[in-house]
């Protein structure tokens, strides 16, 4: 599915179940960020529309 050249090792696996809240809480303030940088570049850059029209893309997928 998503094309990996190898099998995910299964300690890593056994780590996640150990951790998963903290990883979801990391992946939500990465997501956060990112639609951050992107509401960003369209204040600063207002003109280009065609970069505000990705950007808006781009928070509407984060949030």
């Amino acid at each position: 599915m998503l094309g990996l050249k190898m099998a995910t090792d299964p300690r890593w696996v056994r780590i996640v179940e150990k951790n998963i809240k903290e990883i979801l809480i990391d992946h939500a303030y990465c997501e956060q960020k990112a639609a951050s940088n992107a509401i960003s570049l369209i204040v600063t850059y207002p003109q280009y529309t065609d970069l505000v029209e990705a950007m808006c893309a781009i928070c509407k997928e984060e949030m």
